[in-house]
């Protein structure tokens, strides 16, 4: 019979290595819901005149302007700046970035960060340095911010780099729709390399709540992922995208096209090399339409690494339902 001191045992390593603390380059880190609801209105997410920051030493700084696309009668009610950041280190060892983040509009200020998302590779080896996103909301959201000072605080010899800064505004607008948005944020580092295959470095999103599909005009993913896009050797199909996609099971490629012909949307969705980035700018974007996939509820994004390597870090939902009815 088992010991009771070999079952506590077993339990003590299942938590140890069950912890918070694990990492991989499987899809095991989803996005977390920071703000769902119905607005008059919209949002705007941009990267701004981001670019690779190259290595940032102590007392380095780092700037991103903004100008944000607003309605002219908006009304701001949230900001937030989101800060990409990699290889995070003192020479070898993997450490956590120390910085000072500032936001510059009417006046300046700085910010007090909410979450950082982390995320590496999960095994030893060389260059197994620490990624990832912090998100600093904005303590004057009425106000428009129009550039973001990211700078290394640390003490020691630590340095990091940064990818991009975002910006995200969700305002309210006479003159705009009625509409649901979802605001997710994280950092669930993919890559089908070392033992980890496309099934597994892919990225669950779900959009929880109920959707009134009959009212919906139209409905916009926006997708932010860096170093997506980005390789140095030509891998085709290296990312994919989709929506409401069931994977298990499938009809023969010629069934499959007459059912799409006869039931668009009938299964989803899916596009491949889904984002883009280049070497300057290496935070990959994809935005798109996805109305026609959208069901009543539980519906589900995915984004999976063939080859290409990318950290998903953020997915805005924006369904515009129109004018509200009387």
């Amino acid at each position: 019979m088992t010991s009771r001191r070999t079952v506590l045992l077993a339990i003590a390593l299942v938590i140890l290595f069950a912890g918070p603390a694990s990492a991989s380059y499987a899809g095991d880190k989803p996005l977390v819901t920071v703000m769902t609801g119905t607005i008059t209105g919209g949002y705007a997410f941009t990267l701004g005149n981001s670019t690779y920051s190259g290595t940032l030493d102590p007392g380095d700084s780092y700037t991103v302007a903004f100008e944000p696309s607003l309605p002219v009668d908006a009304r701001i009610i949230d900001t937030r700046a989101y800060v990409y950041w990699a290889w995070s280190r003192v020479g070898q060892q993997a450490v956590y970035p120390t910085m000072r983040v500032e936001a510059r509009g009417e006046e300046r200020q700085e910010l007090g960060r909410a979450e950082r998302y982390v995320d590496s590779k999960g095994f030893v080896s060389t260059n197994d340095f620490f990624s990832g996103m912090d998100s600093y909301p904005v303590a004057e959201p009425g106000k428009r911010t129009t550039a973001v000072t990211v700078t290394n605080a640390a003490d020691e010899n630590a340095s990091f780099v940064v990818q991009g800064v975002g910006l995200l505004v969700v305002y309210e607008s006479p003159s705009a729709p009625r509409g649901m948005l979802w605001v997710k944020e994280g950092c669930d580092m993919l890559y089908s390399s070392y033992g980890v295959d496309t099934g597994m470095a892919t990225s669950r999103i779900e959009f929880e709540g109920t959707i009134d599909t009959g009212a919906v005009r139209s409905a916009t993913l926006h997708l932010v992922a860096p170093s997506g896009g980005y390789t140095r050797t030509d891998v085709p199909e290296k990312n994919a995208v989709s929506i409401n996609r069931k994977t298990g099971d499938r009809l023969p490629a010629f069934i499959e096209g007459i059912l799409e012909a006869l039931f668009p949307g009938y299964n989803g969705r899916e596009w491949t090399d889904a984002f883009d980035a280049t070497e300057q700018s290496q935070v990959g974007i994809d935005t798109r339409e996805i109305a026609p996939y959208l069901r009543s509820r539980e519906n589900v994004v995915t984004v999976r690494d063939n080859g290409d390597y990318l950290l998903l870090t953020n997915a805005f939902l924006w369904v515009d339902l129109g004018e509200e009815q009387a």
